[in-house]
């Protein structure tokens, strides 16, 4: 079977043809030329469509290995213990299982992720056992950085922040000018330390929460930072936005509590049970039958009843 022309030198006879382009080439080095320009691995793409009328052996073997090889990887995963389950690691060790259990003593819905997420390797949260305190690891988020642009953030990590301090007290090394993380972040953080720790507004990202990717708390720079916890869902660390003005970060909307959020969904839950369906106009409506002319059809039926053999009372007498 001929190929035809090779498409890539146009000079020699074509031998091979490429399984997921089809371009025809003549040798190796006509090979190499078509997958650097047109960025062509050579693989088939098992998942390409194919017409019936165009399916070959080749094709329906394909599409067999493939199905098996899919077989395979979903059997693979329900023996693996680490992929049984995925909506809360039940095996936790003594020290997260202490962890979770602080946090909850104290109002707090810790929810920690499996091992393989990036989120919970990264987090250093840690509770100190002797004292009871929680060092918790704090993602800060400076929203709107200079150069001024809508939306535009900075990122900052404290390890271990204590439960017993203020947001104030926490965030005030990004912002006095005589700490030197502040000068080192002067250009970017311009704004906000221009406005000064007393007019930033702390922005905690919800979780748990319906549309929670759009929704965010508002707290409070005067409390500790267990106490703005407090009653919130989070996902083995928190993080918080810090704004120079009073108003949510762009793209999010203020959310009061968890509670509010479960009664919305109460709401709609019971929505279609208290709907009630009212009758259309179009119906028909039954026609009530007037007293007399009940009593006239009942007297009827008393004298068919007792005189059965006679025919039964016209309502009307035909006239000659």
């Amino acid at each position: 079977m001929r190929l035809g022309i090779c498409e890539v030198c146009a000079a020699k006879e074509a031998l091979y043809a490429c399984p997921k382009c089809e371009v025809k080439t003549c040798s190796l080095a006509c090979v190499l030329i078509h997958k650097k320009e047109l960025k062509c691995d050579g693989r088939r793409d098992r998942t390409k469509f194919v017409p019936l009328s165009e399916m070959t052996a080749r094709e329906f073997m394909s599409d067999y290995c493939f199905l098996e090889e899919a077989t395979r990887y979903t059997e693979n995963r329900k023996t693996d213990k680490c992929k049984g389950y995925t909506h809360e690691n039940k095996n936790l060790p003594q020290t997260l299982h202490r962890l979770r259990t602080a946090a909850t003593k104290r109002n707090i819905h810790l929810r920690l992720l499996l091992p393989n997420f990036s989120r919970r390797r990264q987090n250093t949260t840690y509770l100190d056992w002797k004292r009871k305190h929680l060092y918790w690891r704090v993602e800060w988020l400076f929203v709107n950085t200079a150069p001024v642009e809508e939306g535009k953030t900075i990122s900052f990590v404290d390890a271990r922040c204590d439960e017993t301090h203020t947001l104030a007290a926490l965030a005030l090394k990004y912002v006095d000018l005589e700490e030197e993380t502040a000068r080192d972040r002067r250009k970017q953080l311009f704004h906000h330390q221009t406005a000064g720790i007393g007019q930033l507004s702390f922005w905690l990202r919800a979780e748990g929460v319906r549309n929670s990717s759009r929704r965010c708390y508002l707290l409070e720079a005067n409390k500790t930072l267990g106490e703005n916890l407090t009653g919130k869902t989070i996902v083995e660390f928190p993080t918080i936005f810090v704004n120079y003005e009073q108003r949510p970060p762009t793209g999010y909307q203020q959310i009061e509590s968890d509670e509010e959020m479960e009664e919305e969904e109460e709401e709609d839950l019971e929505a279609p049970k208290t709907s009630k369906v009212e009758p259309s106009e179009s119906e028909e409506t039954t026609e009530e039958i007037p007293d007399s002319e009940l009593n006239h059809i009942l007297q009827e039926l008393a004298a068919s009843l007792a005189n059965p053999e006679d025919p039964p009372m016209d309502t009307e007498s035909d006239t000659e």
